[in-house]
């Protein structure tokens, strides 16, 4: 082999060394160049513009078009008294509600249900779940089409709730609007600082958009996964474990009555009917075994004992309804009226296929009242 072939074997690469570096030299500094500029803050005639901070409301809505199987965890399952574990399907649609949600395109009467994990009904069977199937009962009952949304969500609560009729609810143009809060309002505002305001990463209702090199940073970990260690699981309620929380139900129950008055109004300015309704529960005067290890732990970690979370979760109930009664508007009562027990309950306040059932057989009696 001469030297003239073995100059043509070499790739162009071997033969361009020089060239080569500084290729990569070059591309590398406009890399580290852009980088600089997103970061840098604008300057014109030597006065420096800072960008500011970007915050957005916080909308807690489920993804639009969401599909996935929810699988109870071994942990989860601990806390529950007769749940079934099984994969349990939940479906979004474009707007951001439960499926089935918008069966006709033209219904005769639209209901919408607002809450948190107990009108969500995660862990119920789609079709069994309250929200649809009060619905799917009206719909048997009057002969109308009838279009039910189910707009609950895990952790929302009452100001949650009103964000999300304002900015998604209001143009379905709905008949009626069901609103239910109690523990979400009660426990989870009381444990940040007793207000709807508060720094909570996930609750809290402003959202602060992170400056550009922090999101830089956020996608090279995400992107070089490997060379990052693994992030500790966020613990949302670490700066209050095992410390004693104080309790003010009176003012808690006022921020509460107030969130309750502004939906009626929200409601009633718009043409739309407002109803609302109590959270079922098994908190009796005396628990039961199950309630009794379940609260243990509430005890152990916020130093709340049993009465005295009973009494403040009962205060907002009454609350629910003496605003329902001050403002003659419907309040659909399932506290009193789904019974305290495993049979309906597999938890402390969520429902079972059973539960949810009742639950929506009781609605639909009482929404016949108010269907025109």
């Amino acid at each position: 082999m001469d030297m003239k072939e073995n100059n043509i074997r070499t790739n162009w690469f071997e033969r361009n060394r020089k060239k080569t570096i500084l290729v990569i030299f070059l591309l590398f500094s406009l890399v580290i160049f852009g980088v600089i500029k997103m970061v840098r803050p604008k300057k014109k005639h030597n006065i420096v513009f800072n960008p500011g901070v970007e915050r957005s409301i916080r909308l807690r809505e489920h993804p639009p078009l969401l599909h996935k199987t929810i699988y109870p965890s071994e942990k989860y399952m601990n806390l529950t008294e007769g749940l079934v574990r099984q994969d349990y399907v939940l479906r979004v649609d474009a707007n951001g509600f439960i499926m089935p949600a918008r069966r006709h395109p033209q219904p005769d009467l639209s209901l919408v249900f607002l809450g948190g994990s107990s009108t969500e009904c995660l862990l119920v069977e789609e079709e069994q779940r309250f929200p649809y199937l009060a619905g799917k009962i009206l719909e048997e009952k009057t002969g109308k089409k009838v279009n039910s949304f189910n707009g609950g969500v895990g952790g929302n609560n009452s100001l949650h709730s009103l964000d999300i009729l304002l900015n998604k609810v209001i143009p379905l143009k709905p008949d009626i609007v069901l609103l239910s809060h109690n523990i979400n309002d009660m426990f989870i505002i009381l444990a940040y600082d007793e207000a709807y305001w508060n720094p909570n990463p996930f609750r809290s209702p402003i959202v602060v958009k992170p400056e550009e090199g922090f999101y830089l940073t956020k996608k090279l970990k995400k992107t070089f996964g490997l060379i990052f260690k693994k992030e500790k699981e966020y613990d949302e309620f670490e700066h209050i474990r095992g410390k004693k929380i104080k309790v003010a139900p009176q003012r808690l129950a006022a921020e509460f009555s107030a969130n309750l008055q502004i939906f009626i109004d929200i409601c009633k300015a718009k043409k739309i009917t407002p109803v609302l309704m109590t959270q079922s529960n098994r908190f009796k005067q005396l628990p039961d075994e199950f309630t009794k290890r379940y609260m243990k732990t509430l005890e152990n970690d916020y130093g709340i004992g049993y009465q005295e979370f009973k009494e403040s979760y009962d205060l907002i109930n009454d609350t629910t309804r003496t605003i329902a009664n001050n403002n003659k508007v419907l309040v659909i009562d399932l506290a009193r009226e789904v019974p305290q027990e495993k049979e309906y309950l597999y938890d402390i306040l969520h429902y079972n296929d059973k539960g949810s059932r009742l639950a929506a057989q009781i609605i639909s009696d009482r929404l016949m009242t108010v269907i025109k």
